[in-house]
């Protein structure tokens, strides 16, 4: 009989509940999950002959970390060579020599090159689906795809995180939060049937050196020189925080959808295009140094479809609509208004106001825009609508919408060219504002 050394805390995982699918191992930084995972996948493709996936949001960075983990574990157990007559391993995948099945594979959300997409195909034959660093992992959608595809019966995910921000998916799925000083909360277990949650912080891992647990305490401690207030809740302890790393609007503060129709300052919008992307519509109030601000569309729609809602929300000649200037026919179409040529008679005649067109100017922009823009947002107070049916989009995009990093991981002054739908139509608020007068800037 095969007996594994497992530390107390993910014992669990050998004697998973009848009925469990999910398994989420999260918590902060040497709390053993990746050494207790690889444990586990090593030991159930060899002994249980599970097929297993290894998934992470970039492929290429897969063998940084977990799939190395788990070539040292089989390594291990293969000491001897025993392994070697019924098992062959690359660098990538392990198989079973007698049926050529590959028994450990990987597959990544998307290719290391940011601008590429990756091959990301379900395998409905995989018996565990583990998901490495999945709070890189952003988009909901191609996760929900992927998890969908897994269709072989009693079918276990597993996924492996350290503590994400509060407004990720995975955050808002399996916890529920517990503030534990201003901007840090614990996250907590929701009861939902078929998912085990192991959480595990240093604290739970006993092979640590005195001058490792001596350095988080000092990442704690204002007198200390590594003192890190925001590592240390986060990263150490293991508290998801409101804020991403990297993320560029740091600040953003709240208001009720009912607040924000009371302030007595005049609205004006701000519109992205897209007809396949989201077609987002902004509302913004200024007042001095402060920025309100809320979602009202992130659907893909045509410049018809956008006029259709304009006339939805009763948008007059005096009500200001500030455009993504790179379209230039839908401005157009807007602004000057359509004829028969643009849309169907029937509608022209039900909307008499589709052939007069919009007050749209088009957001002027200049060299180091984004940048100029990032540096203005960041030197206001802004408050952000926090209900309603557009919340959770808007907030998704200003948790998402983080610097891009170069090679080696640094962050850089550019902001990544994703999650800016809604961050975009801000930014053409704020342009539009600079220029004094609402009135200037709009043109063919």
């Amino acid at each position: 009989m095969i007996k594994v050394k497992v530390s107390e805390k993910f014992k669990p995982l050998y004697n998973l509940p009848e009925g469990t699918h999910t398994v989420v191992l999260i918590g902060g930084r040497a709390g053993m999950k990746t050494y207790e995972a690889s444990k586990f996948i090593a030991f159930s493709a060899t002994i249980k002959e599970k097929r297993c996936v290894v998934l992470r949001d970039e492929k290429e960075r897969i063998r940084e970390s977990i799939l190395n983990e788990i070539w040292q574990r089989f390594d291990t157990a293969n000491a001897n060579g025993a392994l070697n007559a019924l098992y062959s391993k690359n660098n990538n995948e392990l198989r079973k020599k007698s049926t050529g099945e590959a028994l450990i594979y990987t597959q990544g959300f998307r290719a290391s090159d940011n601008t590429k997409t990756a091959n990301l195909k379900g395998s409905s034959n995989v018996d565990i689906a583990i998901f490495e660093e999945a709070e890189d992992i952003r988009d909901v959608e191609k996760f929900n795809t992927f998890v969908d595809s897994l269709r072989k019966e009693g079918c276990l995910k597993v996924i492996l995180l350290n503590t994400p921000d509060v407004g990720h998916w995975i955050a808002k799925r399996y916890f529920t939060t517990t503030q534990v000083e201003d901007g840090y909360f614990d996250l907590v277990p929701k009861d939902i049937p078929g998912v085990v949650i192991i959480k595990s912080s240093y604290k739970d891992n006993p092979y640590l050196p005195e001058h490792t647990l001596s350095d988080y305490a000092g990442y704690g401690d204002p007198k200390h020189h590594l003192y890190n207030h925001h590592y240390y809740m986060t990263a150490i302890l293991g508290y998801a925080s409101t804020g991403r790393k990297g993320q560029i609007l740091t600040k953003v503060k709240w208001i009720s959808h009912a607040d924000y129709l009371a302030l007595p300052y005049k609205e004006i919008y701000a519109q992205d295009f897209g007809p396949a992307s989201p077609a987002a519509t902004l509302g913004g109030k200024f007042h001095n140094n402060r920025l309100y601000f809320r979602g009202m569309n992130y659907k893909g729609l045509n410049a018809l479809q956008i006029a259709l809602k304009y006339i939805e929300w009763g948008f007059t000649s005096a009500d200001v609509i500030v455009a993504d200037p790179a379209d230039k026919q839908a401005c157009n179409l807007l602004s000057d208004g359509f004829t028969s040529d643009d849309a169907p008679q029937d509608i022209l005649d039900r909307y008499p106001k589709l052939r007069q067109g919009f007050n749209v100017f088009r957001a002027p922009k200049g060299r180091d825009s984004i940048s100029n823009d990032i540096d203005m947002l960041d030197s206001m107070e802004l408050y952000c609508v926090e209900d309603g049916e557009e919340a959770e989009n808007i907030k998704t995009e200003i948790m998402s919408w983080v610097y891009a990093q170069d090679k080696w991981g640094n962050y850089t002054n550019e902001a990544i060219d994703n999650f800016n739908h809604y961050m975009d139509c801000l930014r053409y608020l704020v342009q539009h504002r600079n220029q004094g007068d609402y009135g200037i800037s709009r043109s063919n």
